[in-house]
């Protein structure tokens, strides 16, 4: 998957960030790209805020339409409630009108009745891009970047999540800020399952305190994070524009809370 962030100061001074380079500026503009290979899905995150509502229909330039709902990009929301999918497709006004027998209808997703959806993505929210087209497909979100304190509740079920800002680095860092539920016993620990678009699979690992990680693996000296289940720390660190599971065990909530300090 290529992924692209560049990331401009509303003057249209430059600042680009990335995990190597932690170099900020005010009202931080830009976009990033995700590309979604043919007939594949890629689990997305927005991290960056439009207009404060984000709509599936706002946020993403660049998907496929076809007048005959062959080929278009699929969108396949998370329900938490449910713990289930709904999926919608893409399409110009133009092809809507021609499939759905519409007049001056929208570009955007929609449900197989012809409705056009606005459903919100919000910052630090997941969710799959499916490209059942030959040819590969970039979308582009286009937003602010989140300042100050973001915070993500996970309930106890599977949350699909994105980190709250653009940068690729470990989540359990003190940029990303993710501090989970860790058991040392490897028990009630929460789970990250990441998408792998290479191979269409799930990878999973379990944060663990760097104490209950010793305890557990019968290890010494470890740090707070996710690890696999032989006990190797794993730098979980998605890509820009990436999504991911967050399974919260224990019943309740629990918050991940993320601060951008812009400096």
């Amino acid at each position: 998957m290529k992924k692209t962030l560049l990331a401009v100061a509303a003057a249209l001074a430059a600042s680009v960030i990335s995990s190597q380079a932690q170099v900020y500026s005010q009202n931080v503009v830009g976009y990033y790209n995700v590309t979604v290979p043919a007939g594949k899905f890629v689990l997305v995150g927005n991290q960056l805020n439009l207009d404060n509502t984000n709509s599936i229909s706002s946020i993403f330039t660049g998907l496929f339409s076809d007048a005959n709902a062959v080929t278009n990009t699929t969108i396949w929301l998370w329900n938490y409630g449910s713990q289930q999918y709904s999926s919608y497709q893409y399409f110009t006004g133009a092809d809507a009108d021609n499939n759905f027998l519409l007049s001056g209808a929208q570009n955007g997703f929609y449900d197989n009745s012809g409705d056009y959806i606005t459903s919100p993505l919000g910052v630090g929210a997941g969710a799959f891009l499916q490209n059942p087209a030959l040819v590969p497909v970039t979308a582009t979100v286009v937003g602010t970047v989140a300042q100050g304190t973001n915070n993500i509740v996970l309930g106890h079920a599977f949350s699909l999540v994105a980190s709250p800002i653009p940068v690729s680095t470990n989540i359990a860092s003190a940029l990303e800020g993710f501090v989970g539920t860790s058991d040392p016993n490897g028990v009630n620990n929460d789970v990250a399952w990441v998408w792998n678009a290479g191979v269409q699979q799930y990878s999973s690992y379990q944060f663990f305190t760097g104490s209950d990680a010793d305890n557990n693996f019968l290890a010494s000296g470890d740090v707070n994070g996710f690890y696999d289940n032989s006990g190797d720390y794993i730098n979980l660190a998605p890509l820009v524009g990436n999504g991911f599971f967050i399974q919260h065990v224990v019943a309740g909530s629990e918050t991940w809370t993320n601060t951008f300090t812009v400096q």
